[in-house]
């Protein structure tokens, strides 16, 4: 039965509830935000579960500055199958990507968007 909801607690908690999920194994379930910036989601708030695969992506986004340096501009949160830890640069735009498993919203405390 996925998706099963149950309330959450009998006292002020009206139209809350708990989601059961049966064991699957190891689930991750991963923050998604598509602009976090200072520990915030800015844009795009959600979350998602990676049931197998590499788990939660933290991807930095970095513009080259007119005086020869990388600036921090967003970060983006998500989950991803092909996940690896790299950095990949594009013209002025330079990508830190980090994966992270095993435990719940593991992509929201690294990487630069959390600063």
């Amino acid at each position: 039965m996925f998706g099963h909801q149950i309330p959450c607690g009998e006292r002020g908690m009206v139209g809350s509830f708990v989601r059961l999920q049966p064991y699957l194994g190891a689930n991750t379930l991963c923050m998604v935000c598509k602009n976090f910036k200072k520990g915030q989601c800015l844009q795009g708030k959600g979350n998602c579960t990676m049931e197998q695969g590499p788990g939660c992506r933290t991807r930095d986004f970095f513009l080259f500055s007119e005086k020869g340096r990388w600036n921090f501009n967003h970060t983006e949160l998500d989950c991803y199958d092909f996940c690896t830890s790299s950095n990949y640069y594009i013209g002025d735009l330079k990508i830190s990507s980090f994966c992270c498993k095993g435990r719940d919203f593991c992509n929201k405390y690294i990487g630069k968007g959390k600063e």
